[in-house]
């Protein structure tokens, strides 16, 4: 038996997790979430595939494991054949691919609509056991955003092609080498300015309102999604939203990382209409510091009252930012 995880839940949950003889495969596992997926799975009696299209050996994956537990698969050309040969005879594919923004050559549209497509098609044509798609929260409701749209229609081509999908929805994912938190802590290490996205809030109390902001997130930490992630492995099909612990607004975010990091820094409240302006200009830069896009999801609020509730089905304790920062911020 096989179990393939590719980046991207039933209302009972078995936590007896049987992983001896199996093979997981992952695609995108050299990501960000894929790393600490591989890490927590390395634990189990089960051999580890890791598909990536990158050309190297990544040895700090090999090093996770056992010898000969991870074996890595460079695929430049993910085609129909390819895939089958790939999936052939496997049990469990996840799904952790993912972008933030659009690059030359890599789409939304391709990332998170065709390639989820292509991958339960052939997982139902190869009769795959189990099939877990990463998307994320809000999805469902966010109608202005490229990369929502992607992601929800994603989600129907799953559905679509697969019987039994597993599709996880979580908030931000924060971590070691996470695309956020890490972002504002280098901000913090090298200008004077920290930007406050959303600000002001106005209440009636001017004064204490002009750096709060209305944006809104409620992050997971990455070692409990994947702790989740291997717990639904035994689950029926369902659709889990997930959060941590805490809501935090993007102004509490950014002082708590200036307060881990022990520096002042001048927060300059930046409305999200400014935001957008800032976005068409930066979304021309060979790194995409700020898109429009991403502007567009700062408009809806990323938490939810299930998500923290599913979470605590199989991760008991969920850590919050407070607990976690510290351990990875300078």
């Amino acid at each position: 038996m096989i179990i393939f995880i590719i980046l991207t839940g039933s209302k009972k949950f078995s936590m007896r997790l049987d992983f001896q003889g199996k093979t997981v495969v992952i695609f995108g596992g050299a990501g960000f979430i894929g790393k600490q997926l591989v890490s927590e799975l390395s634990k189990y009696p089960c051999k580890i595939f890791v598909v990536t299209r990158k050309p190297n050996n990544h040895e700090e994956l090999r090093i996770l494991a056992g010898l000969g537990q991870i074996t890595i698969v460079n695929l430049k050309d993910y085609n129909e054949n390819n895939l089958t040969e790939l999936l052939s005879g496997c049990d469990i594919v996840i799904n952790l691919i993912g972008i933030l923004a659009e690059q030359r050559g890599s789409s939304f549209k391709y990332v998170h609509e065709v390639l989820p497509d292509l991958l339960s098609k052939i997982s139902k044509h190869v009769k795959i056991k189990k099939f877990i798609h990463l998307s994320a929260l809000g999805v469902n409701k966010i109608k202005n955003s490229k990369y929502a749209k992607s992601k929800l229609n994603g989600e129907i081509s799953v559905t679509k092609n697969f019987s039994n999908p597993i599709i996880i929805r979580p908030s931000v994912v924060f971590g070691a080498e996470d695309n956020f938190v890490n972002l504002f802590n280098k901000i913090a290490s090298i200008s004077p300015l920290i930007p406050i996205f959303g600000a002001p809030n106005l209440t009636k109390d001017i004064f204490k309102s002009f750096l709060s902001s209305q944006v809104k997130f409620q992050p997971i930490y990455v070692g409990d999604l994947v702790k989740f992630l291997i717990g639904t492995m035994n689950s029926k099909s369902e659709l889990y939203e997930l959060c941590g612990p805490t809501v935090y607004t993007f102004d509490q975010i950014i002082k708590l990382i200036l307060e881990v990091k022990k520096v002042r820094r001048i927060l300059m409240p930046i409305p999200l209409p400014l935001a957008s302006i800032i976005g068409l200009v930066f979304e021309k830069l060979p790194y995409k510091l700020l898109t429009r896009d991403q502007v567009k999801l700062m408009g809806y609020e990323n938490i939810s009252t299930r998500g923290i509730k599913n979470l605590k089905k199989i991760v008991k304790n969920p850590k919050s930012m407070e607990v976690i920062l510290p351990t990875y911020i300078r």
